[in-house]
């Protein structure tokens, strides 16, 4: 489930079911390295959306949260938000490794995809999902 009217709808009545959350956790800083961070956000763009069609009614894929710096504080606090409205799981999708009080994180590899032949994107992007799905399922059996 995606975070749009009709999906939230639905979860408001099926919170029983769709009991998980993942939070896509990225970097935005205006810096050096900014062109490799606007790369890490279209590639998980494309990881969430296939693991959104692997995984629909099971979870819901939040709106992409942006870090500024080390600061995780509004996720923390959005976290706790799911909690309270019945998601058993808030699972943090990153490609840093990040300290979130009781909170899941799955690390991504960073792929650079500038460049890369479409058919070998779409292999690394499936691989990566699959590497993605297997530790979801990992966390909702322990």
């Amino acid at each position: 489930m995606l975070y749009t009217r009709n999906d939230l709808n639905v979860i408001k009545d099926e919170i029983e079911f769709i009991d998980t959350a993942i939070i896509p956790v990225v970097d935005i800083d205006m810096d050096s390295i900014s062109v490799s961070r606007a790369e890490q956000i279209e590639f998980i763009q494309l990881i969430i959306m296939m693991l959104e069609k692997q995984l629909k009614g099971r979870l819901l894929i939040t709106p992409l949260f942006t870090v500024v710096g080390e600061d995780v504080t509004p996720v923390k606090i959005y976290k706790n938000q799911l909690k309270e409205y019945g998601f058993k799981h808030s699972i943090v999708l990153s490609f840093k490794d990040r300290t979130i009080e009781d909170t899941p994180l799955i690390r991504m590899n960073h792929v650079p995809i500038s460049d890369m032949d479409k058919d070998i994107l779409e292999a690394m992007v499936k691989e990566e999902m699959t590497k993605v799905l297997k530790e979801i399922i990992r966390i909702w059996n322990s």
